[in-house]
């Protein structure tokens, strides 16, 4: 992939800080966040989240490591005469991959267009940030989700900095892909970040799939199990980072169907409003219906063949290998067997594999039921709620992934006209967002799902977000 450095040198008109400590943070311990040195020169990346992932992939020079709280920073130059609106990337991976120094991450193509100040955040992974432990009390009393207390620390670092960097900070757009997208919108549900954004847009993440309490648990005890040291968490203190990621690839699901069921047994954020040090003071859906957010703004995204990448690059563990499977698997999420074969057999449509229709039906259930129901929630409650589909360029599917390039205002390596006009159209759509040009945008949801698009979809968005509704009506989705 192509560094940060060689990309920002072929942008003109940015200025960039690199790897700002935005927080420090002892192991399993809430962030602090930091004093920034407006006299330090900031022109090297920052240290990456420990995880599995390579160091080629991430971009990231100076290694992986636990002091990786850091942010980058790029705005226009020459300064602008009023303070620009603020776009705050946080990328996605599961919750147990991704960096702030990876390509993806690199919003200086936002900053490029003069428009806005574009920040891009670190956060703990994995072992490190999204296990919860604060049911074991006394030094692990505030491991639970370490991972959203990063993000809520870095919003309170650019609230009380970006103006130094000619931002607003008054007007912060948080935007998120995939597990960045559920942080983002998590953010409705957490009091501790009431008052550090204005408009927030998850992309292939909602404000669903949180995992509930008691699987926290669970998965607190097989990975201590696993590592050989239930009998005394607090050895997790001392410990090697190495042996704990090895054990966090063994115990957290890999299945992406069971990461996303019903119980969403997996590892990421956790409603945690009754635990001890939680975070969450309510799942962000019941937010939206309550209406309590409604002053802030929503984008939700999703492209329109998620699970197509999973399809196409994991099929051996994809594979249900028959219709029947996917039925049960469906049946699963707590709905009647009737019901399920209903639900399925109006995907097996069309000579689909079995993998295929269990993955259009997982697209939906994952992606576009939570974007859709969590639009029309917001907007009953009087909030200001846009929908968008992304669609397929080249004929290639539209699959989870597809827009990050043009998130951040990058043009992706090799790219035909024809994507090259959707990554334009998509980053178009993040900037008249985060910068309330309506003029670029379309209608806001009201009582039903009116939607924007961008690439070449195989029907109206609107018409395939409702028909999602219907195929999934007085079904719960956590």
């Amino acid at each position: 992939m192509t560094d940060i450095k060689e990309t920002l040198a072929a942008v003109t008109r940015v200025r960039s800080w690199l790897g700002i400590p935005f927080a420090t943070a002892q192991r399993f311990r809430r962030p602090v966040i930091s004093e920034f040195d407006p006299n330090r020169h900031y022109n090297r990346k920052g240290v990456a989240p420990v995880q599995s992932s390579s160091l080629d992939w991430l971009g990231a020079e100076s290694g992986t490591g636990e002091d990786c709280l850091n942010l980058n920073v790029w705005a226009p130059e020459p300064v602008a005469e009023t303070s620009l609106p603020v776009i705050v990337y946080i990328y996605g991976g599961g919750f147990e991959v991704g960096a702030n120094s990876q390509v993806t991450s690199n919003a200086s193509g936002l900053a490029a267009t003069g428009r806005v100040v574009a920040v891009s955040v670190n956060y703990r992974l994995g072992a490190l940030g999204a296990i919860s432990l604060s049911q074991y009390g006394g030094r692990l009393a505030e491991a639970s989700n370490l991972c959203l207390q990063d993000v809520i620390a870095a919003l309170g670092w650019v609230k009380k900095n970006i103006a130094f960097f000619g931002g607003d900070p008054t007007n912060v757009t948080v935007i998120g892909h995939s597990g960045g997208g559920m942080q983002t919108l998590a953010l409705l549900g957490a009091p501790s970040a009431d008052g550090l954004y204005r408009r927030l847009a998850g992309f292939s993440g909602g404000a669903s799939r949180l995992i509930p309490a008691w699987w926290a648990e669970e998965l607190a005890e097989l990975f201590l199990n696993e590592l050989g040291i239930a009998d005394n968490p607090e050895k997790l203190l001392e410990m090697d980072t190495a042996p704990m990621i090895a054990a966090q690839q063994k115990v957290v699901p890999r299945d992406i169907g069971a990461r996303n069921g019903v119980d969403n047994q997996s590892i990421g954020l956790v409603l945690d409003a009754d635990q001890p040090g939680g975070v969450l003071g309510a799942h962000p859906m019941d937010v939206l219906a309550a209406g309590t957010h409604r002053q802030i703004d929503l984008l939700l995204s999703t492209a329109s063949n998620e699970i197509g990448w999973w399809v196409a690059n994991d099929l051996e563990r994809f594979d249900p290998h028959c219709v029947d499977n996917v039925i049960a698997e469906v049946r699963r999420w707590r709905i009647p067997r009737s019901r399920a074969r209903l639900i399925v057999n109006a995907y097996n449509q069309g000579g689909r594999t079995p993998a295929e229709v269990r993955g259009d039906i997982l697209t939906d259930w994952i992606y576009l039921l939570p974007a859709a129901r969590g639009a029309l929630s917001h907007a009953a409650a009087g909030g200001n709620a846009l929908l968008l589909m992304i669609g397929p360029a080249d004929g290639a599917p539209a699959v989870h992934g597809t827009e990050l390039y043009a998130l951040v205002g990058q043009e992706e390596p090799n790219q035909s006209p024809d994507q090259a006009s959707r990554d334009h159209r998509i980053r178009n759509v993040v900037l008249d967002f985060a910068t309330s040009n309506n003029a670029g945008l379309w209608s806001p949801v009201s009582n039903r799902p009116v939607s924007g698009s961008a690439g070449n979809l195989f029907c109206d968005p609107a018409i395939y977000y409702q028909r999602v509704l219907d195929s999934f009506a007085n079904i719960a989705r956590p």
